[in-house]
């Protein structure tokens, strides 16, 4: 009877602590869906008392660290469209090659095929499927090939 008793209360209270634990991780969910994006001058005030704490900073260094910061972001920012506007140049260059190369009923089905491809990408066998890199993961660690020597 002893027995009995000490296993129905280590049952509940396995039971208790596992419920608490999903809730918990349930909780941290919605937490990360509901951040909102900072702005720049957010993100940059954040590292900026950052690093004022960990290194010490003086006021004035402060002053100059942000403005250091504001204007390394902006040349980023510029860098990335230079960069945006060439690999739209490349691919624009890369279409009009394809004009050449094939048919235009091929192209044309190309192009087509490029409209159904929304926000997924293809695989092998000609149809779209949604990728991102922690599911494309757990499928390929479920997909292993057993070799056999």
């Amino acid at each position: 009877m002893e027995r009995i008793k000490i296993l129905s209360l280590t049952l509940i209270m396995s039971i208790f602590c596992t419920g608490t634990l999903f809730a918990r991780q349930n909780n941290k969910q919605v937490q990360k869906c509901q951040k909102t994006k900072m702005t720049l001058e957010e993100r940059i005030a954040k590292r900026t008392e950052r690093m004022k704490k960990t290194l010490n900073l003086t006021p004035e260094q402060v002053a100059k660290l942000q403005t250091a910061q504001m204007q390394f972001a902006k040349e980023r920012k510029q860098a990335g469209e230079k960069i945006r506007q060439k690999m739209k140049a490349q691919r624009e260059a890369y279409d009009a090659q394809l004009k050449t190369i094939l048919t235009p009923e091929q192209y044309q089905k190309l192009q087509a095929r490029k409209g159904d491809k929304k926000d997924g990408k293809w695989n092998k066998k000609g149809k779209m499927g949604k990728r991102n890199g922690k599911n494309d993961q757990k499928k390929c660690n479920k997909k292993k090939i057993k070799t056999y020597s």
